[in-house]
């Protein structure tokens, strides 16, 4: 963490993957670590790793990387923060949200900027801005991508042209 904090600008937050019990690490020995050193984000897997964080004492933001439908209210009851990453997902947590009287929750929206496996393309920009603007339950606090082949220089024309689609989203969105 320390090591890659210090090549980021002062205000630039971190966020770090805890998901599949830290890795062996230990998700909650991991994440209390992180927390303590001022850690901005831990990201999980799935809700249920989200919830055992916050009931042993984890009171820093977490993000959910896959927000299952069965479990809107476990995001809602530990203030967990999902991914968001299709309409068909934006619509039933807005629907889940409203139903609840929830306003305002936390939400991260991630591009698809070449990978194409999840996230919203450059030609969903339009509709998913229509579609934020107008939600008052759900708040959107970061977008991000999923860079494949950012650690393999042959692919480096690869990762700059996902670099491009995901900063054109992202200013699109701001």
């Amino acid at each position: 963490y320390n090591y890659y904090k210090q090549k980021l600008l002062p205000n630039t937050k971190i966020i770090c993957m805890v998901k599949a019990f830290g890795y062996g690490a230990g998700s909650y020995e991991l994440t209390k670590t992180l927390q303590d050193v001022g850690c901005s984000y831990v990201a999980v897997a799935v809700a249920d790793e989200g919830a055992e964080l916050r009931k042993a004492g984890i009171t820093m933001p977490i993000m959910v990387m896959n927000p299952e439908m069965g479990t809107f209210d476990t995001l809602f009851k530990y203030n967990l923060e999902p991914e968001v990453y299709s309409f068909r997902l934006l619509d039933a947590l807005t629907k889940a949200a409203s139903s609840q009287g929830i306003t305002d929750f936390p939400i991260h929206i991630k591009i698809d900027s070449g990978m194409h496996r999840l996230g919203f393309s450059i030609q969903d920009m339009p509709k998913l801005i229509k579609e934020l603007s107008l939600n008052k339950e759900l708040s959107p606090c970061s977008v991000f991508s999923h860079l494949a082949g950012s650690d393999d220089e042959n692919l480096d024309y690869y990762t700059e042209s996902q670099i491009d689609v995901f900063s054109r989203c992202a200013e699109s969105l701001q």
